[in-house]
């Protein structure tokens, strides 16, 4: 929420706590009642995009980052077990297809590292027979394929929330747009209504206030002119 939105909410806040505080004044008027209710509806959702806007999103980011170690280094000790398999075969294909280290695995795009991991399993799995000897196991097996597993569900997670943040952004000026129309035929309907102290403070609540303001820095006074010297 922007500043100029965080301004607007004090100032529906500040109109609900005029209208639930004198209710007989205008609960007669059915259409300022209607209009009212809309508000306090349109105010709740606006409370509640806000939380989620505000959501801290570097966890996910965080959690993909070690999603994606998991996944490395239960990788790595396969690749070089296949890749000591492949020199001992003179297999030279098979020992260039595992070659990594482990900045090779991490590094790249999302989907390049858990590709290279998938297929470290995939060609570990082929000659899992042969891998015995090497320390290769079904079980180390089922643990890469695992934490690929895991990884590959976190990929687009940052995304995925960056593009939710959006339409929350989106749904919260909605909101805000909707509260205003209400307002302003609550502002239109306050002739109708007899109690003047009770529109004299729904107007003063009307007003929005720049909550910024009063955290800004007092402007230093002028200072006075210089007395010549005689």
């Amino acid at each position: 929420m922007n500043t100029k939105q965080l301004n607007k909410l004090t100032m529906y806040l500040a109109v609900e706590g005029i209208c639930d505080g004198t209710p007989t004044a205008w609960q007669s008027l059915t259409a300022f009642a209607d209009a009212y209710t809309d508000l306090k509806t349109h105010v709740t959702n606006i409370q509640t995009f806000s939380q989620s806007q505000a959501q801290d999103t570097s966890g996910v980011a965080q959690d993909k980052q070690a999603a994606r170690q998991a996944m490395c280094a239960a990788a790595l000790p396969i690749a070089n077990a296949v890749h000591a398999y492949a020199v001992k075969t003179k297999n030279n294909t098979l020992a260039t297809s595992v070659d990594f280290s482990m900045s090779d695995l991490m590094g790249g795009r999302d989907v390049q590292s858990r590709d290279n991991c998938q297929n470290i399993y995939t060609t570990a799995n082929t000659n899992i027979v042969n891998l015995a000897p090497y320390g290769v196991t079904a079980a180390k097996l089922t643990a890469l394929t695992n934490a690929i597993a895991a990884y590959n569900l976190l990929i687009s997670k940052p995304r995925d929330t960056r593009a939710a943040g959006k339409t929350v952004t989106g749904n919260l000026q909605a909101e805000f747009d909707a509260a205003d129309v209400d307002l302003g035929i609550m502002d239109d309907l306050t002739g109708q209504i007899t109690n003047a102290t009770f529109v004299s403070n729904y107007e003063n609540a009307r007003i929005i206030v720049d909550t910024t303001a009063s955290h800004a820095s007092p402007t230093p006074p002028t200072p006075p002119p210089a007395t010549p010297h005689p």
